[in-house]
C-alpha cells in the first residue's frame, strides 16, 4: 500500500513518462518487469505496444523518436533481454536517436545468489553491457533516488550529442513507495534562438561572389534538422536566400532531393558537389 502522497516505482515511472509527452511504451514482458503490468492499468495515457524480441522493442522506440521529434521508451527483462537489445541501442546510439531504456532487474537482496536472470553489476552486470552503447547506463536500486536518475538519464538522452540512455531498474526501485513529485525535463531543452533578417542579409552580402553578385555558400545538413523538426524551416530558409543544401547520408530525406537547390546527400560514393541541379547531372 502507498500513502496518498507516495506512489509505487513502476507508477512514478509512467507518470513520469506522461508528463514528458510520451504516449507509447514498446516492450517485452517478463518477470523481471511484472510490477509494469497493473501500472500500465493503472495509466491511461500510456498505450503498451508488445514486441515479439527485445530488440524489435528498442527499434519502435528509435522510430516512433525519429517520427515524432520526442524520444522513445523500451522495455524488457535484464540478461538475456538486455543483451537482446544490444543492435538496436548501438543504432539509435550511431544516428543520435533519443531512446530511452528500461531493464528490469532483480531485487537487491538477491544479487549474486544464483537467481534466475539475475543481471546485476555482481553477475553479468547490465549496466556494463550497456555503457558503451549509450550516453548513460545506470542501476536504479531504490525506489528512494528513482526520481534522480530518471531525470539524469534524461538530461543526458537530450544534451548534445543525443544519444539513447539506459536505466537498469531492481525489483527495489519498481515495487518501492516514491515520493518525488517529478518535474519535466523535456522542456529544458526546447528552445531554439530566432533568426535575425538583417543580420542573415549582411552575412550573405559580405560573403556574395563580387562579380556575379551570388551568394558563394551552401548548407550542409546534418542529422540534427530530422531530430529537431527543422526540414520544413531549412526548405524555407534555402529558398529565402536561394542557397544550395546538399545533406549528409544520415540526414537523406530532411531536404527534398527534386528541389532546384537540392545538392542531395555527400556520401563517399558522390560524384559531384558542383553547383548543378540534380536534373542536370549524369546517373
Amino acid at each position: 500500500m502507498t500513502s496518498s502522497r507516495t506512489k509505487l516505482g513502476a507508477d512514478s515511472i509512467l507518470d513520469a513518462l506522461v508528463a514528458e509527452g510520451l504516449g507509447h511504451l514498446f516492450m517485452v514482458p517478463g518477470g523481471l518487469v511484472d510490477p509494469f503490468l497493473p501500472a500500465l492499468a493503472r495509466q491511461a495515457k500510456i498505450q503498451p505496444i508488445v514486441a515479439a524480441h527485445e530488440g524489435g522493442a528498442v527499434y519502435m522506440a528509435d522510430g516512433y523518436a525519429r517520427a515524432s521529434g520526442g524520444f522513445g521508451a523500451a522495455l524488457g527483462i535484464g540478461g538475456p533481454g538486455c543483451c537482446n537489445m544490444a543492435t538496436a541501442v548501438a543504432a539509435a546510439k550511431t544516428d543520435a536517436s533519443p531512446v530511452l531504456v528500461m531493464t528490469g532487474e532483480v531485487a537487491v537482496d538477491l544479487e549474486d545468489r544464483g537467481t534466475f536472470q539475475d543481471a546485476s553489476q555482481a553477475t553479468l552486470d547490465d549496466t556494463a553491457v550497456m555503457a558503451p552503447l549509450t550516453r548513460l547506463s545506470k542501476t536504479v536500486a531504490s525506489a528512494k533516488n528513482l526520481d534522480h536518475w530518471f531525470r539524469h538519464a534524461l538530461t543526458a538522452m537530450w544534451a548534445q550529442p543525443r544519444g539513447p540512455v539506459h536505466l537498469s531498474l531492481t525489483h527495489d526501485a519498481l515495487a518501492g513507495e516514491c515520493a518525488a513529485d517529478y518535474i519535466a525535463v523535456t522542456g529544458f531543452f526546447a528552445y531554439a534562438q530566432s533568426l535575425s533578417t538583417k543580420a542573415a542579409e549582411t552575412a550573405l552580402r559580405l560573403l556574395a561572389d563580387q562579380k556575379g553578385g551570388k551568394s558563394r555558400i551552401a548548407v550542409l545538413a546534418g542529422a540534427g534538422v530530422e531530430h529537431d523538426g527543422a526540414a520544413a524551416r531549412l526548405t524555407e530558409i534555402a529558398e529565402r536566400w536561394s542557397i544550395p543544401v546538399a545533406t549528409t547520408l544520415r540526414a537523406k530525406g530532411v531536404f527534398p532531393e527534386d528541389h532546384p537547390l537540392s545538392r542531395e546527400a555527400v556520401t563517399p560514393f558522390s560524384t559531384s558537389c558542383t553547383g548543378a541541379p540534380p536534373t542536370s547531372r549524369r546517373r
